[in-house]
């Protein structure tokens, strides 16, 4: 357990936590990085995070040069890891960092440096979005005054800063030069900005004394003593909340805070509700805090609800969350809590605060908060039962801001009742200031925009709304004379246009999250003016209970389809016209002369609002046209997540009108359009006769440090043919370290990685030279006369679009191979999912690439080998040298019996165990081991002649399922299992409760929609009026072509007692089963 560093002020927070943990818990976990199910988890260590601050502060003031305490400002759009790192960094350099979110406007900016004295802004002025704000806020500085500096550095590179993650080399780096001073309690540290509730946000200063009271509060102490792992990675960084808990928690509790795994150079994960959950549940979170848009999201899923069952915490926080939602996650056993916090003064308020006593909280009392005893709040009535609330200073909690009259302390405007019969509890019920608080958590102050779109000498008055939505909107009262009918569509639709400037004028200024788009427009009624006070202003609350039925419609009608009146619908929807007029809805939506039609959207100025936008306007589209209309209903919810650059997007949509809108059609296109991309100019083998000869083989492998790449690895360097082999791995610590971790997993003989003929290399297919220094690259270019690309990211969850990088890289491989005097052979390991829907009833699948690619299995993983299927055959076709080899279910030798526990048939065995019965699938296996997969390789490097284009490597014995399950009892010995039909087997396994200890007995818990899948093969099998099967509904693949180029495979034995009694073996002496 890791040592806690004191919390009684002798030791300040940044940076002496930092170093605390860096001479106490050096080797723990500092942070999770996740990038999501099946993909391995990254740990960075609080020694490798103190290192990282160190970095950042000789790289931003080296030596300390300079003057102490100078404010500087960030402006970045970076990974979390590295923002935390800059944060503390920059504190230890004895510079005020002012983190802002880049998603202020100009003149906000503007405002918060003159405000705090700041000429110095670390941002990345070649993100565009950032260029343009950078240029906005040099803009308004210079117009407002004269001769002000301002500096803009660059962000350090997240490999400058964490350079182990990309390189072997040693991490060492020089201790920063302490400050001279002690610290004082009353120093200003760092800075945050309050959201602008009154105007444009403010800057509010955190002392050391702030940031010690915040760390003994609530949800980071008591999350501590019960053991949370936060899953953070949704947070920003540059928020209060961020701040709180993926800088702060780890700190104080020595656990470990889950992160998004970084992506630099590009630009960071978006948040999604369904990319966070995945994080966490592979970083293995025992608490998420996040936002009442993602629980709502989360509530609308029974698979997410059984999760977050298992969670320790889910904390929301930001802004209301429906009572309805939620009552109903609470009655499921979700552990719901709201926290309750402001920039200006901490977050002071319990969770983990429920009891049975009746006079006390319990969960039916979701909503109600408590405060802790740190704080002293103060009530002041505001009439209709509510009081604001005000917090008074004490020793214990000092707000970072006061400002009241009478007391120090600070008035928040925030209104709360008291709970009718238990003392102590308070649900806030909104704002004396109206602010709205969006769903999402953001503040809109609406002041400022309505009195802009009420400046409009078309309008009387403006009314903003949206609170506990996803976006605002406006009532606009036309002026005298200027009054519209509400049952005109095109008089409607002509005073928006002309009332448009004011709103245009009304957002220039405003956040990204609050600004009003046209279809959030409400005019008024004439018969119904806007309720007003005597001196002439609206009032509010009776304002919007008068158009309460038109609001509701509205968010009801944006919800299902957003129009846009000035962009008709594509005249159309061929790909070309649907891409153009996609394109003018983006730019549009985020104010941009122009959008790259083949670049990510979100690197151009999206975010998860415009995505939401854009496939309103497609869905309005689609509806306005009685042939399309039905399409619309299978757009689905991440429909631009899933295809994120314009032209994938009008590709899909395109395939959506076609014709049939099932998945399978629906990704067909893309998966062409993958295709043409990176088959394009493809290079030409020169002629036979001027083909030099092949050198002494030389083999490149990539994925060695996976299954089936260290079984080929081994059998390399145990063939005596093979002169030499490189291993091109992705940048780790020690590349040695994981390659032999692999080997010693798996059995195989250690002394092989001292074979003088391996040279293990770390690099990246996507970069240049591969991310080799030149001497290397020209090692490589000039021996390697084969390549066995093995190395694959396994995900099946994932979009085609996440898998483009990786296509990307094969071809890379095409062109290396090509590159020779006498092109090297390239072997790809391609996979039965790429052929996953083949029709049964056509017979086996034959050794070819297939023309429709339809019969890709569902998701980008399928796709994408499937793509490389069709490249591969493109690039044979040209003379090359190019053969994708299908691999089925790679199995445990009959030598080792090394099977990873992670895998489907492992999880089955272990789940059966603990259920008491096995189940029972129609058909056969085509398993092979993974030795003999290794062999089959050396066979196809080896062979003399050229190889078939598409070669299907799966076992040309099959073996029935019922013979496997023989084999498994009579491993298991007495623990022989009974045998239940699929359908039985899989209800017992759903109908167990998803707890973390259920979880670990019973592992098929974790994949469910795989079980459930073959659940669906069954029903296929039986259907298939005597078709030949693999367990599970499978199609079964033709091995002609694959058994001549290979003896290996020709004579493997068929899979059988022997290797189950290994399996059980390697699984009991790993500890995985009892």
């Amino acid at each position: 357990m890791s040592v806690r560093p004191p919390l009684d002020g002798s030791l300040p927070v940044l940076p002496g936590f930092v170093d605390f943990h860096a001479e106490h818990n050096p080797e723990r976990p500092w942070a999770l990085l996740s990038a999501g199910p099946e993909l391995p988890v990254e740990t960075v260590t609080f020694a490798e995070f103190a290192r990282a601050t160190h970095r950042i502060a000789h790289a931003l003031r080296p030596d300390r040069a300079g003057p102490d305490d100078e404010v500087v400002a960030v402006l970045v759009n970076c990974d979390s890891v590295l923002y935390l790192a800059l944060l503390a960094g920059m504190i230890r350099a004895g510079l005020k960092a002012f983190p802002m979110s880049p998603r202020n406007s100009a003149p906000a900016v503007a405002n918060m440096l003159k405000r705090t004295s700041c000429h110095r802004i670390i941002s990345q002025p070649d993100q565009a979005g950032l260029h343009e704000l950078l240029q906005g806020v040099q803009s308004e500085l210079a117009g407002e005054v004269k001769d002000y500096k301002l500096q803009i550095d660059a962000l350090p590179a997240l490999d400058a800063v964490f350079p182990t993650r990309r390189a072997a080399e040693s991490s060492a780096v020089a201790p920063y030069p302490r400050a001279a001073a002690p610290f004082s309690p009353d120093d200003t540290v760092f800075y945050l900005h309050s959201s602008g509730s009154t105007g444009f946000p403010k800057p509010v200063p955190q002392r050391n004394a702030d940031m010690l009271h915040t760390c003994n509060a609530s949800i980071i102490v008591d999350s501590a003593a019960h053991g949370v792992t936060w899953g953070a990675m949704a947070l920003p960084s540059f928020h209060a909340m961020g701040i709180y808990i993926q800088l702060y928690s780890p700190l104080v509790s020595g656990l470990p805070v889950g992160l998004f795994a970084p992506k630099a150079p590009a630009s960071p994960v978006v948040p999604t509700p369904r990319n966070t959950l995945e994080a966490a549940i592979a970083a293995g979170c025992t608490g998420i805090p996040t936002v009442p848009t993602f629980v709502e999201a989360w509530a609308k899923s029974d698979a997410d609800i059984t999760y977050l069952k298992t969670l320790k915490i889910v904390a929301f926080a930001g802004g209301p969350l429906a009572s309805t939602t939620g009552t109903a996650l609470v009655g499921a056993g979700v552990p719901l809590y709201p926290w309750y916090g402001g920039t200006e003064f901490g977050p002071h308020t319990r969770v983990f605060d429920i009891a049975d006593a009746p006079h006390a909280k319990t969960r039916a009392d979701w909503e109600w908060l408590v405060f802790t005893e740190r704080v002293r709040p103060r009530w002041v009535p505001e009439g209709d039962g509510a009081f604001e609330l005000q917090f008074l200073t004490c020793d214990t909690h000092r707000p970072n801001v006061e400002n009241l009259e009478d007391a120090r302390g600070y008035a928040t405007s925030d209104l709360w009742v008291p709970h009718p019969s238990k003392p102590g509890l308070w649900r806030i019920t909104g704002r004396k200031d109206d602010v709205l608080v969006l769903a999402s958590g953001e503040k809109v102050v609406p002041v400022p925009q309505e009195g802009a779109i009420g400046a409009s000498p078309r309008a009387r008055g403006a009314l903003m709304f949206g609170r506990a939505r996803d976006q605002c909107g406006v009532l606009v009262e036309p002026a005298e004379g200027c009054a519209v009918d509400a049952r005109d569509a095109a008089a409607l639709a002509a005073f928006r246009n002309q009332i448009w400037p004011a709103v245009e004028e009304a957002n220039r200024a405003a956040p990204a999250f609050a600004k009003i788009f046209k279809e959030m427009i409400i005019v008024t009624d004439s018969a119904r003016p806007l309720p007003r006070a005597a001196k002439g202003t609206i009032v509010r609350k009776q304002a919007l209970a008068l158009y309460e039925k038109e609001i509701n419609d509205l968010y009801e009608t944006v919800e299902n389809s957003a129009s846009s009146e000035h962009i008709p619908p594509p005249c159309s929807w061929n790909v070309p016209d649907v891409q153009a007029w996609l394109q003018r809805h983006a730019c549009a939506l985020t104010s941009r002369a122009s959008i790259r039609p083949d670049k990510d959207l979100f690197d151009q100025g999206f975010d998860s609002l415009y995505a939401t936008f854009l496939r309103n306007r497609i869905i309005g589209a689609l509806r306005s046209d009685a042939r399309t209309a039905p399409c619309a209903r299978h757009v689905p919810q991440n429909f631009v997540f899933e295809h994120p650059t314009l032209h994938d997007l009008a590709l899909a949509t395109g395939i959506l009108v076609g014709g049939d809108v099932r998945a399978g059609p629906r990704a067909a296109l893309s998966i062409a359009a993958l295709v043409e991309r990176y088959a394009r100019a493809l290079p030409r083998a020169p002629p036979p006769a001027a083909a030099a000869p092949r050198a002494p083989v030389a083999v490149l492998l990539t994925g060695a440090t996976g299954a089936v790449g260290a079984h080929v690895l081994a059998a390399l360097l145990s063939d005596a043919r093979v002169a030499r082999v490189y291993t091109l791995n992705r940048p780790a610590h020690v590349a040695y370290d994981r390659q032999q971790a692999a080997f010693a997993e798996r059995g195989l003989d250690l002394w092989l990685l001292e074979h003088a003929k391996l040279v293990q290399l770390s690099g990246d297919l996507g970069a240049a030279r591969f991310g080799l220094k030149e001497k290397v690259f020209g090692e490589l270019a000039e021996n390697v006369t084969h390549v066995i690309h093995n190395a694959w990211k396994v995900d099946f969850n994932h979009s085609l679009a996440a898998f483009e990088g990786q296509v990307a890289g094969t071809r890379a491989l095409v062109d290396f191979c090509a590159a020779r005097a006498r092109p090297a052979r390239l072997l790809f390991t391609s996979s039965v999912s790429a052929a996953y829907r083949w029709d049964v009833a056509r017979g086996p699948v034959p050794e070819e690439a297939l023309a429709d690619p339809r019969v890709a299995a569902i998701g980008g993983y399928g796709g994408s080998k499937y793509a490389v299927e069709q490249i591969l055959s493109r690039a044979a076709e040209r003379g090359l040298e190019c053969s994708a080899v299908r691999l089925g279910q790679v199995c445990g030798p009959a030598g080792t019996g090394a099977w990873q526990a992670h895998e489907w048939f492992p999880i089955l065995v272990k789940t059966s165990i603990n259920l008491g019965a096995l189940p029972a699938l129609t058909g056969t296996v085509s398993w092979v081991p993974a030795d003999t997969v290794a062999r089959t390789y050396v066979d196809l490097v080896l062979a003399a002649r050229a190889l078939p284009p598409l070669l299907n490597l799966v076992h040309p014995r099959p073996a029935p399922w019922a013979a496997v399950v023989t084999g498994l009892n009579a491993a298991l010995g007495k623990h022989a299992l009974p045998v239940l039909p699929y359908a039985a087997w899989l209800a017992r396994v759903e109908a167990l409760p998803a707890t973390s200890v259920n979880m670990d007995r019973y592992p098929a818990l974790k994949l469910l929609a795989f079980f459930r899948e073959l659940a669906a093969g069954e029903q296929r099998a039986a259907a298939a009026e005597g078709h030949a099967l693999e367990a599970g509904g499978l199609p079964v693949f033709a091995t002609g072509k694959m058994q001549e180029c290979s003896a290996a495979l020709r004579e493997a034995p068929a899979v059988g007692d022997a290797h189950a009694k290994a399996w059980v073996e390697y699984w009991r002496t790993s500890g995985f089963l009892p």
